[in-house]
Formats: C-alpha cells, structure tokens, sequence
C-alpha cells in the first residue's frame, strides 16, 4: 500500500508542473513584479482564512512557541526563496538557474536523516540520488539546448542562496509540522507574507499599479498560476506533514519532468535524446523513492 505522503507528493509534483507550463504559454510578457503581485493578492485572503480557521479549531500557538518559531522561519525561506529565485531569473538563463537550484532536496534530505535521523532504505535513498542527479543533468542538458551560454556572476549568487535557502529551510518546515497541525502551519503566513511581498517589492522600485495590471489574458493566465501554485504547496505541505521530508522534497523537486513534458505536448518544445533519458531516469527514480 502506497504511503499517504506519496500520494501527496505526487500530486503537488503533477501541479507544479503543470502550472509552469500554463506560466510559458500564458504570462511570458509579465514581469516578475507583476507575478509577486497577483501571487500576494491571491495567496494572502487564502492564508488569513487558515489562521483564522487556527484560531477557532486549534488556538494553542502559545503553547508552542518553538514550533512556531520554526513555522515562521520555514515559511520565511519557502516564500522569501522564489523570491530571489526570481530575481536570479531576471539575471540568468532560467535553464542554468534551475540546474543549480534543483539540488536543494540534497540538502534537506542529508540534514533529515543527520539531524532528525529519519531512516530511508537503501532503495529509497537510490531513487532519491538518481532524482537529484537527473534533475540537475536535465537543467544543465536543457539549457545547452536550447543556447543559454552567458550566466552572470550576480545570478549565480543568488541562485547559490537558493539552493542554500531551500535546502535548509525545508528542515525548518518539517520540524515546525512534527509540532503544528497543517493548518496552524499555514495560519502563520499571514505574518510573514506581507513583510517579505512589500520588501520585495520596494527593493524593485515597484509603484502601486502593479497590483492593478490592465486586465488582460496575461494577467489572467498570472492570477491561475498563482492560484494553481498554492494547491500544489498545500498538497507539499500534507506531504510533508505527513511523511519523511528526505523521500518527500526530492520526489516534488522532480516536478519539472511535468513541465518538460507539457511544453513537448502543448507548445511544440523539442528534446534531445539525451534529455529523454534523464526524464526516464527521473521516472525510475520516483519508483524507487515510492517504494515503501
């Protein structure tokens, strides 16, 4: 019988997927500050209803405060992160940032086993290898595909944050949901969303109108996207709650094989023969992380 947390992971790994490619085909001449934007005012109405819902069925943060302390801090690094990973998007070739950034479930799995001691079998631990491997293989594969060659010293710092963001981050995350109902855990991001949005946007020079974009389909395919994305992370974060972050984080840091995937179907992208293989290999390694 397949672990509840599987399940979960699979289906936030097939939704982030599949929004990334609703993002190529729908809202390619939005900026990144406009994607923040509709991303906030979507996120955070959903976000103040769980913490309200918090407070009436649980109401006990008090006596929890180091739980939520690493609440705030994962949530800080989940949000806070794809916020520098989208500036480093602006300042390099999405491809070769998304090869350095795809390694983060590294991290988190070597912290989850070292400091949580989680226990993972030897076949779990293979499928997770060849996931973290394959996805960074495809990043770099993909990327020389498709003529990305200039990266930016700027962009590979702030993708090296990333990778440092997420990856320790996740751990935080774990911690906070072994002490915290999923939905206290999601209550607490009201706090931290505003705070890191507005920082966010100042330090962009953003004005006020990009909360108010000419309604139009880009704008549209925007506010779906970020409506599709918190599904995916509320599916993450059963997972997560629910299971070993070592198995979970690398299974949906594999979501872009759904992307790939997509863009072949759905807008004509090419792929190379090697590529095909490291996504049979991604594959392979989803069955053997899947093994329970």
């Amino acid at each position: 019988m397949t672990d509840i947390s599987i399940v979960y992971a699979l289906c936030s790994l097939l939704i982030y997927g599949a929004t990334q490619v609703i993002a190529k085909g729908t809202v390619r001449s939005l900026d990144a500050n406009t994607m923040v934007a509709m991303n906030f005012l979507i996120s955070i109405p959903i976000y103040v209803f769980f913490l309200f819902s918090a407070l009436v069925l649980w109401n006990d943060y008090i006596s929890h405060p180091e739980y939520v302390l690493y609440g705030l801090i994962g949530a800080s690094t989940a949000r806070g992160g794809y916020y520098i990973y989208l500036e480093a998007l602006e300042k390099g070739a999405v491809t070769m940032v998304g090869s350095i950034t795809a390694a983060f479930p590294a991290i988190t799995a070597l912290l989850a086993v070292t400091v949580l001691h989680e226990e993972i079998s030897w076949v779990n631990g293979l499928g997770i290898a060849i996931i973290i491997g394959s996805m960074v293989g495809l990043s770099f594969t993909h990327g020389r595909s498709a003529g990305h060659t200039v990266f930016s010293r700027t962009a590979l710092v702030l993708s090296i944050a990333v990778l440092l963001i997420w990856g320790f981050g996740g751990i935080f995350i774990k911690l906070a949901l072994d002490g915290l109902p999923l939905i206290a855990y999601l209550g607490l991001y009201p706090i931290i969303l505003p705070p890191i949005a507005f920082a966010y946007l100042k330090h962009k020079k953003a004005t006020k109108k990009v909360f108010l974009p000419k309604w139009s389909v880009p704008v549209i395919g925007a506010l779906v996207v970020a409506e599709l994305w918190q599904l995916g992370y509320f599916a993450e974060t059963s997972a997560i709650s629910t299971g070993s972050a070592a198995i979970v984080f690398p299974l949906i840091s594999a979501y872009p094989i759904v992307t790939i995937i997509g863009a072949r179907l759905f807008l004509r992208e090419q792929l190379a023969r090697t590529e095909w293989l490291l996504l049979a290999a991604v594959v392979v390694g989803i069955l053997l992380t899947s093994v329970v």
